[in-house]
């Protein structure tokens, strides 16, 4: 059974990205931080389809600790 990726991009001041590292990968195989964007300066996280409604609930919860944004999300086209 294979799931699929979603990418989410996330605005999120570049001081706080170390802390979402530590909060988001503590939790084994749920998610992936890949790096910042270069061309949209924002932070990719690759997420299975399964944990994305979970994923966005987490990142809502913390987005007024970490002054981070959703900015998109949409299925993976599997380009780190």
């Amino acid at each position: 059974m294979s799931a699929l990726e979603y990418d989410l991009y996330v605005k999120i001041d570049e001081f706080d990205i170390h802390m979402i590292n530590y909060m988001l990968e503590a939790e084994d195989n749920l998610l992936n931080v890949r790096n910042i964007d270069s061309k949209s300066n924002l932070l990719k996280i690759v997420v299975v389809d399964t944990d994305l409604p979970d994923m966005l609930k987490l990142l809502n919860y913390l987005k007024d600790e970490l002054h981070l944004e959703v900015v998109k999300y949409g299925p993976s086209l599997g380009v780190l």
